[in-house]
């Protein structure tokens, strides 16, 4: 399950940050064109083997001892999550975004103005590799 998380959050962070959404079918597959393209497409069929060796423990493993280094990389993880499970408008609504590195984990939280009751979204990561610890939105 860790690996996991770890997957679907990786694979979130590299379609906010580098892919136009409308390359993203509804099962957040990448779309291939039907436009020529000079990059070596490795195709689905890799993509499953590559994912069975990694469940698996086989293969190479990542060597960084800390994946997500600071605060914006952290946001830039979190965000699309948050703005799918809880609505962009509303996540964007909880800025400024308490941020702290504490002890190997990034703790985010939404903010609210003063005279509102409740809280924002709180979110606990590991720096180390981006498995999430808790994640909830408080009424």
């Amino acid at each position: 399950m860790t690996r996991w998380i770890t997957a679907v959050l990786m694979v979130s962070f590299i379609f906010s940050c580098d892919t136009d959404s409308s390359q993203i079918d509804n099962g957040g597959s990448v779309v291939t064109s039907t436009h020529s393209t000079d990059h070596l497409i490795l195709g689905e069929e890799t993509a499953k083997e590559q994912l069975k060796e990694a469940l698996e423990g086989r293969g190479q493993r990542y060597t960084f001892d800390t994946l997500i280094r600071n605060a914006s990389t952290a946001i830039a993880i979190v965000e699309p999550i948050l703005f799918e499970l809880y609505g962009k408008q509303q996540i964007i609504s909880e800025r400024p975004y308490e941020v702290y590195l504490l002890d190997g984990y990034w703790y985010l939280a939404g903010t609210i103005p003063k005279d509102w009751k409740g809280s924002g979204f709180e979110i606990i990561l590991s720096a180390r590799n981006g498995e999430i610890i808790r994640l909830t939105h408080y009424k």
